[in-house]
């Protein structure tokens, strides 16, 4: 049996690749992530074969298009579509009653006769469910003038960013004014991201967390009893089934020394926590997280404003600590142009008083507002051509719905009864049947 189809302005080119972190269970509709498990329908992103997720890579550093020929997928996607099956294969094939189940094999490599003329267009691809920009960036252009940046009292408020650890707290307990930075460059736009980065980043000195001396005993007490189950374990496992030679016997006795002089250790290190005094930083710090939650007390947060669990984020305190210093340089009478004091109360774009909300909200109402992200323009080939599906077919193969008939004729007739006069072929391509035989 030979099913002739013709096409038009077919391209080739995907921009979908797959997701290895994002595996698709086929038994199961879940998506499984590196973090946790997903359940329920997908709204978007259909999974490829391999059994991973496909992701949106047109918008990637390169580029995205890849050139995808026409497959056996591809034809077997256009036989169900003919015969009136719209589902996607993927679920088509789970289906029990499949139709082409028992012929998949038999199923030819399809061949392809392209058109004399061949067409080019350059397209720019977005992702329709999300149409702004990564949280850590923006579009646009700041103008060279803006207030927040390039005058001269900027300094006065994002010298703050560029004190250290113990500068910030001493700041926040006093109440003067932080001086103001001489280098201006350091209030561009470009060197106050760069220092957000490093505050925002766990990994970074300026930007670990810091821990009360409870949060470090509670640390420490959990490593301990992580180290002595262990010990406890291991003594147990060889008490039960004790070595069974002299070699297994020592090596079993060397994992117990160094098991028990790890716990030992960890206690050594808890019992110089429970019984050291609180240093002067630790002091400070719990004052400045007091005085900051009982000056900027959040309802939904009430008393763990700065320091939940006993862990405090550095950039909750100079986020903190930027309003203090708005608020007192209005208070000595400074004129901060940026500043609108009209308002009952000050407020800082792209921060809160607990923290920062990133790159995007901070400049893009700056530099013209939200405007749709676009990827990199990518050259697509729009091809035209015949398309002759080749399904090894004997008169002695009976049709499953028609027994009567043969399969060819079968399939013959799902396909006059289904009256698909047209239908997409590959991206945006038109085909339609133009003979068939058998």
């Amino acid at each position: 049996m030979k099913i002739t189809i013709e096409f038009d302005s077919c391209w080739q080119t995907s921009f979908l690749g797959d997701d290895e972190k994002k595996t698709f269970d086929l038994n199961g509709n879940s998506v499984s992530y590196s973090k946790g498990v997903f359940k329920g329908s997908l709204k978007k992103n259909y999974h490829a074969f391999n059994g991973f997720e496909q992701k949106f890579v047109a918008t990637s550093g390169t580029r995205g298009e890849k050139y995808t020929p026409i497959s056996r997928s591809t034809i077997l996607g256009v036989l169900c579509r003919l015969i009136g099956d719209q589902r996607p294969l993927w679920k088509a094939k789970k289906d029990p009653n499949y139709y082409f189940s028992d012929i998949e094999d038999r199923v030819l490599e399809p061949v392809v006769e392209r058109g004399q003329q061949d067409s080019c267009e350059l397209v720019y691809l977005t992702n329709k469910s999300d149409d702004r920009c990564a949280q850590s960036s923006y579009i646009g252009v700041l103008d060279n003038d803006n207030p927040w940046f390039f005058l001269e009292e900027c300094r006065l408020l994002w010298c703050i960013l560029y004190l250290n650890k113990e500068q910030l707290i001493e700041f926040i307990l006093s109440e003067e004014v932080c001086k103001g930075i001489e280098n201006g460059d350091l209030c561009k736009p470009t060197w106050l991201i760069k220092r957000l980065d490093i505050i925002s980043d766990l990994k970074s000195e300026e930007g670990a967390v810091i821990k009360t001396k409870e949060r470090q005993q509670k640390d420490q007490r959990s490593i301990v009893d992580k180290k002595f189950k262990y010990l406890s374990d291991y003594k147990n496992k060889i008490t039960m089934k004790p070595p069974t030679s002299v070699k297994l016997k020592a090596k079993s006795e060397e994992k117990v020394a160094g098991l028990n002089e790890e716990f030992w250790e960890a206690k050594s290190c808890l019992d110089e926590l429970v019984e050291r005094s609180e240093s002067d930083f630790e002091v400070a710090l719990n004052k400045a997280v007091f005085y900051l939650s009982s000056k900027y007390p959040n309802g939904k947060k009430l008393g763990e404003e700065y320091c939940k669990d006993g862990v405090v984020y550095p950039m909750s305190l100079y986020a903190a600590a930027l309003y203090l210093q708005a608020e007192r340089l209005v208070k000595n009478g400074k004129v901060l142009p940026f500043i609108d004091t009209s308002k009952p109360e000050i407020q800082i774009q792209g921060f809160s008083k607990a923290g920062f909300n990133g790159v995007r909200d901070w400049l893009n109402k700056m530099a013209g507002g939200r405007k749709k992200s676009v990827g990199t323009p990518c050259y697509i080939k729009k091809h035209s051509g015949k398309l002759e599906i080749e399904i090894n077919l004997s008169d002695e193969d009976k049709g499953r719905e028609f027994s009567e008939l043969t399969r060819g004729q079968e399939i013959q007739r799902l396909i006059e009864y289904a009256g698909v006069s047209s239908f997409y072929l590959g991206k945006k391509g038109l085909a339609y049947v133009s003979s068939i035989r058998l």
